[in-house]
């Protein structure tokens, strides 16, 4: 009896401790869960995007935790008709399964064939280690269309007259039902803007995205059902824009609560006429006359036109088609981002006011001003001033820069152009009624809406200055392309700045969805035989473009890396090839690649050309070993594209072109008696080092030659726009850190620190201050690789593209002996990258952050590996820490998701 008391008594106890261990594992769980949620769902790189213009879009997500180590072994994702159908895990429409993969970003569609015009309700559950479920919120994306048949208006416009003209359409409607969904498509080209009733629809401006409109057309997807009422009026404006003579493409579809639906498109809209923006040019600036403001075309009613054709309103006729395909615009708007008071109004002469805005910038200035009917303001635009203290608009060359408005008079006026932009510093306001203040006049900063995604910063005032001028240089330069410049008679997507350029521009801003748009204006300047041009949209420039454009291959390997986009390889991939099989067909017999046009454009002035090509060609550097250097490159770019996509014949096809070139390379441009290539100047060498091309027994003697150049002319540079890149990155490798540090901390000519120490606030285009009329823009991104070298370099935070996306990513800080800290972080697909490292006295306090779902190299600078700790314990204590190897003055491990506070003897 007490035998069986006793197991009964056991039995008790062991039921408890098991109830208790499966309670605490519940618990465990739900922590876990809650611990970890799923952010920033994306469908193509937006949240909620209404156009999408895929049949295939790409998913994405990140995960939010304050755990360490997370990573995702599975995932889910389910597509339905209805939220209803979601909550019951009904994927009508695509039901992944369980996918056993890390992937969170470029998932593609793989699900039913998706309709034009529809919104599709989506979600993601996510598994992770130790079998952690998590499921995320419901999100949307709605379709465009996705059809060039779903087109049913033709396009109109007015070319019998009114040339270089805005044109003004309107159209009234009305209706008797109760309205479910309304949305319009518009392609009012060059630029245009929609309003109902007497409101803006949506905050674009500057819309659509500029395009070889003979190849693609954007339009843009509004909601406007807030906008309607019963009855209801619509005024469309459209100004030449980039494309020279307005045209109009657009419907409106209204949805209706009894199922039904109703269209209205350009081809009913035939009412056209002129009216207050008497002329809009992207180059010479906006007039608008106050006096022809027309509010009753805000009224519902056709009674305002007395009779038509009149000497007020035309008929629009139907036009010929631009004849580009039509493509909802996927890339963000361009959009006013900030808004801000000048710094200074100074009146220089009896009515000539000089406004300074404090800095160099893209976007307008809009105005609060009240004066007599009839009252002309006068408003010139420039980046300089002369001597007697008047706007310079020399180096803008043909563009007027010139806002015009002319008062309706007898109340305060507010007014801003809406059909052109200017780079510019400063404004000079002639015809104003009295004297202007600060607060009548708000600055506006105008660019594509991109997203901010790094930060930098340090101990080293002038390294932050720097930093800060080249990310403002960057965000005057997006308006749908990657222009070169924001103020002169240009604006252009050069390519061959855009080479040295695209690292930088994407650690400062998010340049995901901006560059997929970009890829396809070059492919639209491809012709049969694989030539593309030096501009896209081409505008200028040589066709062929100069071999130095590898930047158009660039675009999709450097997507692919940064953000783990296949598909942007998979989509342009013949058109790369094309390009790349095309420069083959250029090369002499002993593989060099001889046409050059731009080379390492513009160096020092007293190393170009002098009388001819604005004297910005390389005198010292060969165009030949440029070209040649960058159709090796290019190879070895397109032999990892192949890879990507499996596609093996082609990638041993450009590895052994990529071999045969670089034999031809140092066949034709190693000089033995000099140690050095080419000219053994620092362009030629840097850039033989940056693609490899040194042997190993040779390396030492053009590292050695390199240092010494740069030694010998007081720690200056010598390059163009394309070596500068490459001197501080081949430098910085090579053991010679301090040498490229003393370069990029330079304060006198020619270097980033002499454009600070004369007033810049935006990168130039020549090394020197010039303010004449030629080649010399003050707000120009191709001096600004500097930008990613401090990113890469001092602050070390490089992806992996072995695990595209950062799903694997290195952490290397360079330490300058000068330099006391320095920060970065960098917003990534899969979460924030950081990397923070400060001398404290005898040792390095090195603070990383690594996203969820990522693994990261870490490099700690030490003296002592047995000396590093996190956290304040010894690193070899440290779950989710694995030590690799020692490396130079770095001890280098492998460490998982998370914060992480190391320290190390230094």
């Amino acid at each position: 009896m007490n035998d069986c008391i006793f197991r009964n008594r056991i039995w008790f106890l062991v039921m408890l401790f098991l109830l208790s261990f499966a309670s605490q594992l519940t618990a465990k769980n739900l922590n876990t869960t809650n611990e970890i949620s799923l952010t920033a769902l994306k469908v193509d790189n937006a949240v909620r995007f209404i156009g999408v213009d895929s049949r295939t879009p790409q998913f994405s997500w990140e995960l939010k935790t304050s755990r360490r180590n997370v990573k995702q072994t599975a995932y889910q994702l389910l597509v339905a008709e209805s939220p209803e159908q979601l909550a019951a895990n009904d994927g009508n429409i695509w039901n992944s399964g369980k996918v056993r993969s890390a992937e969170s970003a470029g998932v593609l569609y793989r699900g039913r064939t998706l309709e034009s015009r529809k919104r599709y309700y989506w979600k993601v559950i996510w598994w992770g280690l130790d079998n952690t479920k998590v499921e995320s919120t419901t999100e949307y994306f709605e379709t465009g269309l996705l059809h060039q048949s779903d087109w049913s208006g033709d396009w109109v416009g007015f070319p019998s007259g009114w040339i270089g003209r805005v044109h003004y359409f309107r159209r009234v409607f009305s209706f008797q039902k109760e309205i479910a969904r309304a949305r319009a498509y518009v392609a009012g080209i060059g630029y245009s803007e929609m309003e109902i009733n007497g409101k803006k629809v949506n905050d674009h401006v500057l819309d659509p995205a500029t395009s070889d409109f003979a190849k693609t057309i954007y339009y843009s997807t509004y909601d406007i059902k807030e906008y309607l009422k019963k009855d209801n009026v619509v005024v469309i404006a459209v100004a030449p824009g980039w494309y020279g003579m307005p045209k109009l493409r657009m419907q409106m579809e209204f949805y209706f609560t009894d199922g039904t639906m109703e269209v209205i498109n350009s081809s009913s809209i035939r009412n056209v006429t002129l009216g207050p923006v008497q002329s809009a040019g992207v180059l010479d600036g906006e007039v608008y006359d106050a006096r022809q403001e027309k509010p009753e075309w805000n009224l519902p009613s056709d009674t305002i036109i007395k009779g038509l054709p009149s000497q007020h309103w035309g008929v629009a006729p139907v036009l010929e088609a631009p004849g580009g395909k039509m493509a909802s615009q996927q890339l963000e708007p361009i959009r006013v981002v900030e808004s801000f008071k000048p710094v200074s109004i100074k009146e220089i002469k009896p009515g000539i006011f000089i406004m300074d805005a404090g800095q160099n910038m893209a976007g307008w200035v809009a105005l609060k001003v009240k004066g007599e009917r009839g009252q002309k303001i006068t408003l010139k635009f420039a980046e300089t001033l002369y001597p007697d203290g008047t706007v310079n608009q020399e180096n803008l060359r043909t563009a007027w820069a010139t806002d015009t408005y002319i008062l309706k008079g007898g109340v305060t006026e507010q007014w801003e152009p809406r059909f052109t932009y200017h780079g510019f510093r400063y404004m000079q306001i002639e015809g104003w009624p009295g004297t202007p203040s600060v607060d009548d006049l708000t600055v506006r900063k105008v660019r594509s809406d991109v997203e901010e995604a790094g930060q930098f910063s340090s101990s080293n005032d002038l390294l932050n200055r720097i930093y800060q001028m080249v990310k403002r240089t960057e965000a005057a330069n997006l308006h749908s392309i990657p222009t070169d410049c924001p103020q002169r008679d240009e604006r252009m997507g050069w390519l061959n700045d855009l080479t040295v350029r695209i690292e930088q521009a994407m650690y400062n801003f998010n340049l995901h969805r901006f560059y997929a748009k970009y890829i396809q204006d070059i492919c639209d300047t491809q012709t049969e035989n694989g030539e593309i041009t030096d501009t896209a949209p081409y505008k200028v420039g040589g066709k062929p473009a100069d071999p130095v454009s590898v930047s158009f291959l660039l675009l999709a390997l450097k997507s692919y890396e940064y953000y783990g986009n296949t598909e942007i390889i998979r989509k342009n991939y013949s058109y790369m090839k094309a390009w790349v099989d095309y420069l083959t067909t250029r090369t002499n017999k002993a593989g060099i690649l001889e046409y050059s046009y731009y080379g390492d454009w513009s160096p020092p002035a007293e190393f170009g050309a002098k009388g001819h090509s604005y004297g910005a060609l390389s005198v010292n550097t060969p165009g030949d070993l440029m070209s040649t250097g960058y159709l090796y490159y290019s190879a070895r770019v397109m032999s990892k594209l192949a890879e990507v996509l499996g596609n093996v014949d082609d990638q041993h096809k450009y590895e052994q072109l990529a071999t045969n070139t670089m034999n031809a390379f140092n066949t034709k441009f190693w000089d033995e008696s000099k140690g050095g290539y080419g000219t053994n100047n620092q362009s030629c060498n840097s850039f033989a080092i940056f693609l490899g091309a040194p042997a190993k027994e040779r390396l030492p003697r053009v590292v050695t030659n390199l240092v010494r150049d740069v030694k010998e002319r007081g720690y200056h540079l010598t390059t163009g726009n394309l070596c500068t890149k490459y001197l501080l990155e081949a430098l910085t490798e090579h053991g010679e850190l301090e040498t490229a540090y003393k370069i990029a901390t330079q304060t006198t000519y020619p270097s980033w620190g002499y454009m600070l120490a004369n007033g810049a606030t935006t990168l130039w285009e020549r090394w020197e201050y010039e303010t004449g009329g030629s080649m010399n823009s003050h707000n120009h991104p191709m001096m600004g690789s500097v930008g990613s070298w401090l990113y890469k370099y001092i602050a070390g935070i490089l992806p992996n593209i072995e695990a595209p996306g950062f799903g694997k990513l290195v952490l290397r800080p360079y330490i300058p002996n000068d330099l006391q800290n320095a920060r970065a972080t960098y917003q990534s697909v899969k979460g924030e990258v950081s990397s923070a490292w400060k001398k404290t006295k005898g040792a390095i306090e090195y603070q990383v952050t690594i996203p969820p779902n990522a693994v990261a190299t870490v490099y700690i600078p030490t003296k002592d590996v047995k000396s590093v700790t996190e956290n304040g314990r010894p690193v070899s204590k440290t779950e989710d820490i694995r030590f690799v190897r020692v490396e130079g003055a770095s001890a280098v491990y492998e460490v998982g998701s998370g914060n992480y506070a190391f320290r190390s003897k230094w």
